[in-house]
């Protein structure tokens, strides 16, 4: 007959069935300790088993009672933690990576077991299915912030995509307009209904939501400010929001050629402007930015009117937010000082305006090398005449 257990080691026996059956008291990650029943056809792997809860708990480990899948606790991550951390549109872009990529790859292994082979595997995979190294990297960096948060809640003990290389990346250069070409797009947009839109883009650099989002209440007319402080996208219905950051959130400037473009716009439309309101609440009523029936404009016909008139005006191709860039890159060229740039497109830091968003153009390059280039040849001469009448005959170089 065996030794009969002692407190704390658990039970472990034979069920009529055939079947191993063993019980013990563990701790769950709530805190809380609970007796829990595990069961198997093999007396050593329930044995092994038992060991290993009865181990978590003496090093005072959480016992997880249900064997999460990556797939089962993606769905519970997505649905019960992430919209409270992160925003609609990261949230759909998230849901749309997840069900392509990560599900797909990882999705039927068992959480616990999910390891680095694992991981480099489903990257690998993607590769040869001909994705771009950005999209790896996305798939890296979700299924990090998943697998931090599963150690958080105590599932697993060590996170396997941040011991994976991140794939590599060369990421396209950003195509932006002179602004000797901004202002023709603007030459040729200026009978166009949603001119004020694309003057709002190229004058401040502003993004796609602000312009969609920016209302007549933002705009002081009296005190010649506009307010920065919503913003417009579709996440299924068109919605609007606050900004993404507090640096989001800023005071420009009503330059008259902007102040006389938006009368033209009352005048057209034969409205009465809201009068400018100091309190904040997010709304989709009384957009500057209308379509025909004014209501808020899709974000995608904007997209769409402006590659129209981009061909029209006979110019490069560019993206809508590279007008963002265009703008940034017109700043620096005038000399404005970076601090003040960053606070006109509402960044919340020097780094992202300077490294990303303004660029070098060849005409700030050829500019600054003739001015080197005079400055060398100006001083060649001079320093040829010194050289003549300083420096000794060749031969003393090779005196004994």
């Amino acid at each position: 007959m065996g030794r009969r257990r002692s407190n704390g080691e658990g039970t472990l026996f034979k069920r009529k069935d055939g079947r191993w059956s063993a019980q013990a008291y563990v701790k769950l990650p709530n805190g809380t300790t609970k007796r829990v029943c595990i069961t198997g056809r093999d007396y050593e792997s329930v044995k092994k088993k038992l060991r290993e809860a009865l181990d978590q708990t003496h090093h005072n480990i959480p016992f997880v009672e249900k064997e999460w899948t990556v797939g089962e606790y993606l769905d519970y991550w997505m649905r019960e933690v992430q919209p409270n951390r992160i925003r609609e549109t990261t949230l759909s872009v998230y849901r749309v990576k997840i069900e392509h990529y990560i599900k797909p790859a990882l999705g039927g292994i068992k959480l616990s077991s999910l390891n680095i082979q694992d991981v480099r595997r489903a990257l690998d995979t993607l590769k040869i299915q001909g994705h771009s190294g950005r999209t790896g990297q996305h798939f890296l960096q979700i299924l990090s912030s998943y697998l931090t948060n599963a150690m958080r809640e105590e599932l697993i003990f060590r996170n396997v995509a941040q011991l994976v290389d991140k794939p590599k990346h060369t990421p396209k250069a950003t195509v932006i307009w002179t602004t000797e070409q901004a202002a023709l797009f603007l030459e040729n947009a200026k009978d166009h209904p949603q001119h004020i839109a694309f003057l709002l883009f190229l004058t401040y650099g502003m993004r796609r939501g602000e312009v969609l989002g920016l209302r007549w209440e933002d705009i002081d007319f009296e005190n010649g400010l506009i307010h920065v402080r919503q913003q417009i996208d579709r996440i299924g219905e068109i919605k609007a929001r606050d900004l993404k950051t507090a640096n989001s959130r800023r005071i420009l400037p009503l330059l008259a050629n902007v102040r006389a473009t938006l009368m033209d716009c009352v005048v057209e439309r034969g409205i009465e402007p809201t009068p400018f309101n100091p309190y904040f609440i997010p709304s989709t009523k009384g957009t500057v930015v209308v379509s025909e029936a004014g209501t808020p404009l899709e974000p995608r016909n904007l997209t769409r009117c402006f590659g129209i008139l981009t061909k029209k005006a006979g110019l490069p191709r560019i993206k809508v937010h590279a007008m963002r860039h265009t703008a940034a890159t017109a700043l620096k060229d005038l000399g404005v000082p970076i601090k003040d740039a960053q606070l006109i497109l509402g960044h919340s830091s020097i780094t992202t305006t300077l490294n990303i968003y303004q660029h070098g153009t060849p005409e700030t390059h050829r500019v600054a090398l003739s001015a080197l280039e005079k400055r060398l040849s100006t001083r060649k001469s001079g320093f040829t005449a010194y050289n003549q009448m300083t420096l000794s005959p060749p031969h003393y170089l090779y005196t004994i």
